[in-house]
C-alpha cells in the first residue's frame, strides 16, 4: 500500500486491490485470530485443545492456499507466467485449511461441559469463517471462468459484499469480540461481564448473522439481493457493536488495576476504531460513497482488528515467553514479572504512530488524496515494524533487568517444549 499497490491507485475491485485485501484479511488477521483461538479457547472453556498436532497442518494449508490465490489475482492483472486457473485451486486449499482449523476448534468446544457467553461469539465467528471460505471459493471459480451464466453475474454484483460482511464483520469481528471479553477481563483483573448487555451484544450478533445467511440463500435462489435481510443485518450489527463497546467500557471502569498497562491502552484505541469504522460504514452504505466505504474497511481491518491484535500481542508474547522460561522455576528461585520482559516507554511511541497514521490514512482515503495515503501508510508500516521489534526483544529477553540478564534465551518462534497447558 505504501508503494501505491492497490486501492486508491487501482479500483476497489481491481486484482491488485484483491491481493492487498487478502494479504491483510487472511495472511495477517485470520492467521492471528486462529493462533489466538488455538491458544486461548482452552482457557475460555477450561478444556484442553483436541488434535493440537493438526494445527501446523492447518497453517500450512492456509499459507499454500493464500500463495496460490494471490498468484491467481496477479494473473488476472496480466502477470506473465501465471494463470487465473489456479484461483479455484488456491481457494480450495484455503477452504481445506479453514475447515481443519474449524474442526479442531469445534471439537474442543463440544467437549466443554458448558459454554460461557464469550465462547458463543467464537461459535458465530467460526460459522462465519466457513461461509466466508466457501463463498470465496465460489467467487474464485467465477473469476477463473469456471462458473458462468446469470448466477455468476449476480454473485459478482452482490456476493462480494456478502463475502466481505461474513469475513470482516462475521468471522474476524465476532471472534475478536469473544476473545477480547476474556482477555480484557483477565488483563484488567475485572469481573467478567454476564449481564443483559452482554446477552444483547451476543443475540444481536446472532440475528445479524442469521439475516446475512438469509440474504445469501436469497442470492443463490433468486440471483438478487434481499434488501430487507441486509437492512436487518445492519440494524442488528449496529446494536451488537454498541452493546459490546458499552460492555467493554464497563469492564475498564470496574477494573482492579488502577494504572492501565500499555497493551490495554492500545486496546482502548482499537475499540475506538471499531466505533469509528462502524459509523463510517453505516454512512458509506447509506450514501453510496465509495471512498467512505474504502475508509471504513481500512479502519475496521487495520485500526480495529489489526490494532487490537498488535496491542494484545504486546502482552501475550511476553506472557507466553515468561511461562516457557520462568514458570518452571516458581517457588525455587526469584523470578521476574511478565512486565519485566518489556519496556513500555520504548514501545509507546510506536503505538501512537500506528494509530495516528491509521486515522490520517482513513482521512486520506475519504478525501481521495492518494499520495497522502501512501505517506501515512509508510508511517503506519514504520509503527508496525517498531512494534514487531519490541515483540522480538521480549522473546529474546533483551529488556530483562540486570539480575536476569544471563538467563538462557528461548527460541524465537518455536518453544523448546511441545507440552501444552491450560493456564
Amino acid at each position: 500500500m505504501a508503494a501505491g499497490f492497490g486501492y486508491p491507485n487501482d479500483g476497489l475491485m481491481a486484482p491488485r486491490t484483491l491481493v492487498v485485501v487478502h494479504l491483510v484479511t487472511i495472511g495477517w488477521l485470520s492467521l492471528l485470530m486462529l493462533g489466538a483461538l488455538l491458544q486461548f479457547l482452552p482457557v475460555l472453556i477450561g478444556r484442553e485443545l483436541v488434535w493440537p498436532r493438526l494445527s501446523p497442518v492447518a497453517l500450512s494449508l492456509l499459507l499454500i492456499g493464500l500463495a496460490l490465490l494471490l498468484c491467481g489475482f496477479l494473473a488476472l492483472d496480466g502477470l506473465h507466467g501465471l494463470s487465473a486457473d489456479i484461483l479455484p485451486f488456491g481457494g480450495l486449499i484455503l477452504l481445506s485449511g479453514f475447515c481443519l482449523a474449524a474442526a479442531i476448534l469445534f471439537t474442543t468446544l463440544l467437549r466443554a461441559s458448558s459454554l460461557p457467553l464469550p465462547a458463543g461469539f467464537v461459535v458465530l465467528g467460526l460459522i462465519s469463517m466457513l461461509v466466508t471460505a466457501m463463498l470465496g471459493e465460489t467467487l474464485a471459480s467465477v473469476l477463473a471462468g469456471l462458473v458462468g451464466g446469470d448466477f455468476s453475474v449476480a454473485l459478482v454484483e452482490h456476493g462480494v459484499g456478502l463475502h466481505a460482511a461474513f469475513g470482516l464483520g462475521g468471522w474476524l469481528t465476532l471472534a475478536a469480540m469473544g476473545v477480547s471479553y476474556r482477555l480484557v477481563s483477565m488483563f484488567l483483573v475485572a469481573p467478567e461481564r454476564k449481564g443483559a448487555l452482554t446477552a444483547l451484544a451476543f443475540w444481536s450478533a446472532a440475528v445479524a448473522l442469521g439475516a446475512l445467511v438469509g440474504a445469501l440463500f436469497a442470492l443463490v435462489a433468486t440471483n438478487t439481493s434481499w434488501s430487507l435481510g441486509l437492512a436487518l443485518t445492519g440494524i442488528a450489527a449496529i446494536l451488537a457493536v454498541g452493546a459490546y463497546l458499552i460492555d467493554i467500557a464497563a469492564l475498564y471502569r470496574t477494573r482492579r488495576r488502577a494504572t492501565l498497562e500499555l497493551h490495554m491502552a492500545g486496546a482502548v484505541a482499537a475499540m475506538g476504531m471499531l466505533g469509528l469504522g462502524a459509523s463510517l460504514l453505516t454512512w458509506a452504505l447509506w450514501s453510496g460513497i465509495e471512498s467512505a466505504l474504502a475508509a471504513s474497511m481500512h479502519v475496521l481491518a487495520l485500526g480495529w482488528l489489526g490494532g487490537l491484535g498488535l496491542a494484545m500481542l504486546y502482552k501475550i508474547i511476553p506472557f507466553l515467553t515468561w511461562l516457557e522460561c520462568f514458570a518452571p522455576h516458581m517457588g525455587r528461585i526469584t523470578t521476574p514479572r511478565v512486565q519485566d520482559l518489556i519496556n513500555e516507554s520504548r514501545a509507546a511511541p510506536w503505538f501512537v504512530l500506528y494509530f495516528a497514521a491509521e486515522l490520517a490514512g482513513a482521512a486520506a482515503l475519504l478525501l481521495k488524496v492518494e499520495h497522502v495515503f501512501q505517506l501515512t501508510t509508510m508511517l503506519q508500516l514504520l509503527g508496525a515494524v517498531g512494534l514487531v521489534v519490541q515483540y522480538v526483544r521480549a522473546r529474546r529477553l533483551a529488556d530483562l533487568p540486570t539480575a536476569w540478564k544471563n538467563h538462557p534465551r528461548p527460541r524465537l518462534i518455536l518453544p523448546a517444549t511441545r507440552k501444552r497447558s491450560v493456564v
